[in-house]
């Protein structure tokens, strides 16, 4: 027997097994839901600390004007991101068939989006930029979620 204790490792998840299957993002894909804080136009950031700030900055001005967050459900899929408003079923005499339930505030493909991060303060903020393709220029859209955010910026980075 040896004298020395073992080392111990942490049967978390490996950050470098994927948390899903590669088919769970084909067809709608995976979608999780979250409070939609804000999105801003920012200029193309060259560093990391630009990135965070335009994060920040987003989430201070919300909290300033006090705005309510809006309930969303981010989807991520083969095609790209999207981002729905949930709407309220309200009981109504008579149905209406074109009458969406979700309606779509974001669409980002794939290879427009570029860069993906979570903010340090509270895991359960992320962020993602993305380049609109008509206008050339970037938006930082910041998201709030129920739990911690890492698995849904896996799900992200492994899209990429």
């Amino acid at each position: 027997m040896p004298s020395q204790p073992y080392d111990l490792v942490k049967d978390d998840q490996d950050i470098r097994v994927p948390l899903y299957p590669e088919q769970a993002f084909y067809g709608n894909g995976l979608t999780f839901q979250a409070k939609l804080i804000g999105w801003q136009v920012v200029p193309r950031p060259s560093n990391r600390t630009e990135i965070v700030q335009a994060m920040r900055r987003i989430r201070y001005e919300c909290k300033v004007q006090n705005s309510k967050k809006k309930k969303v459900t981010v989807s991520i899929s083969v095609e790209g991101v999207r981002v729905c408003l949930k709407r309220k079923r309200r009981k109504k005499k008579q149905h209406q068939w074109n009458d969406p339930l979700e309606i779509e505030l974001l669409s980002h493909p794939i290879y427009r989006i570029f860069y993906v991060s979570h903010d340090s303060n509270d895991l359960k903020i992320f962020s993602y930029i993305a380049r609109d393709g008509s206008s050339d220029v970037f938006k930082c859209c910041v998201f709030k979620t129920n739990k911690k955010s890492s698995s849904s910026i896996e799900d992200m980075y492994s899209m990429k």
